[in-house]
């Protein structure tokens, strides 16, 4: 069902209500991304009122809300001006035709180089985790074995097959290794944009260390926080705004003063629109590191299975990246991100939400979550709300295991 925007008046939010919801201003037939999580102040209702300039409705500007979320303010005893329509009644629906019998599936095995790949990851997370342990314990980063710990991470990104590396990436983790998995990732996702940048070794190198080490000041957070399974409250979430500058100081503390690297940890949840924390910079005085560093942050956090929120597929990821990602991020980067992660799935095998396995045909950048698949006797579907892809199949395939999978 589609979303619908509510007008809601800006004379009608009061200072103090806590708006945990996205808000939007209309530019033309378009809906323009402006805010979400924050506190209504003088100030930013000021801001809406400059974002919302309507030349057709100077007197009463307005934002543009989901109605469900307007549904839940309402609940809650919050008036924004708004009354919802009566419920219909349901119209009866036909019974439908019981399912057709699907075709039973037998996954091949995963490939030896498959195999390899993740035998690798397993043990590079491993190291992660022992890390990660010693730096909780000493509250110091040693940064000679933070480098020879990148430069192995650079060596597997220069000898394995990129598209099991991002398999490996999208894998489910569970909660308690999050924070050394996350961090893992992001080194990984930030060297494959070096690669795709073009960097020189140096800056690579420098790129997957602030991917490493951007979140290393959660160390500092209580767990009970950082891997609550519910909605974080605002003094929670104020809590965990602190890590990126606790990184830059447990960094700086141990000795590392690497400019472009700081800068990266510490800017990289600041957004080009002014929205981001901790400093509400804007797009003239974020980093490249940090811009970088955002996108693969995002992805990861997006694609993991957290406590409270189910794994994506990476196509679902990729097409949240551009409906919301382009307003807040550099949108040249998120581009190239998706441009070429759209290049390494081609012709890769996905699991469907029917339980079958297809190989991945074409890619609409224009409906990026329901790529064109490929069948084992040549047939292209596409794939639709009813049949999508659900994850990379852990394998790469040959024909003639394809020819099994599909065996009745």
């Amino acid at each position: 069902m589609a979303v619908e925007y509510i007008a809601v008046s800006i004379d009608n939010i009061p200072v103090g209500l806590e708006l945990d919801c996205k808000a939007y201003v209309k530019k033309g037939e378009e809906f323009a991304y402006l805010c979400e999580n924050v506190t209504i102040t003088d100030a930013l209702l000021e801001r809406f009122r400059k974002a919302a300039d309507d030349p057709d409705n100077p007197d009463n500007p307005v934002v543009y809300i989901a109605s469900n979320y307007l549904e839940a303010f309402l609940k809650r005893g919050v008036d924004l001006g708004w009354v919802p329509e009566p419920e219909k009644e349901p119209e009866p629906v036909a019974e439908a035709p019981p399912p057709k019998p699907k075709k039973s599936v037998k996954p091949p095995p995963p490939s030896p180089e498959f195999e390899e790949v993740k035998r690798q990851y397993i043990e590079t997370k491993v190291k992660a985790e022992s890390m990660f342990a010693k730096i909780a314990e000493s509250g110091k980063v040693d940064s000679g074995s933070t480098d020879d710990f990148v430069l192995e991470i650079g060596e597997k990104l220069e000898t394995n097959d990129i598209s099991l590396i991002i398999d490996s990436i999208n894998n489910i983790r569970s909660v308690d290794e999050y924070l050394h998995t996350h961090s893992l990732n992001v080194a990984f996702l930030n060297g494959l944009m070096a690669k795709w940048l073009r960097y020189d070794k140096k800056r690579h190198d420098e790129l997957v260390k602030t991917g490493l080490l951007h979140d290393i000041g959660k160390l500092l957070i209580p767990d009970s926080i950082l891997n609550k399974p519910a909605r974080l409250t605002k003094e929670e979430f104020e809590t965990i705004k602190k890590h990126s500058v606790l990184s830059f100081e447990m960094l700086v503390n141990s000795g590392i003063r690497e400019k472009a690297l700081l800068l990266g940890i510490v800017q990289h949840h600041e957004k080009l629109n002014g929205s981001g924390y901790p400093h509400g910079l804007t797009a003239k005085d974020i980093t490249d590191f940090a811009r970088i560093t955002s996108i693969s942050d995002i992805y990861d956090a997006m694609i993991a299975k957290r406590a409270y929120k189910d794994a994506q597929s990476p196509f679902t990821i990729l097409e949240n990246f551009a409906e919301e990602g382009y307003s807040m991020l550099d949108i040249k980067l998120v581009k190239l991100f998706i441009d070429c992660m759209i290049g390494e799935l081609k012709g890769k095998f996905m699991v469907l939400s029917d339980g079958s396995v297809a190989k991945v045909a074409m890619v609409n950048e224009r409906n990026l979550k329901y790529p064109m698949m490929e069948l084992e006797d040549g047939t292209i579907i596409s794939t639709t709300p009813e049949l999508y892809c659900v994850r990379m199949y852990n394998a790469d395939i040959s024909a003639e295991e394809v020819a099994e999978i599909y065996k009745e």
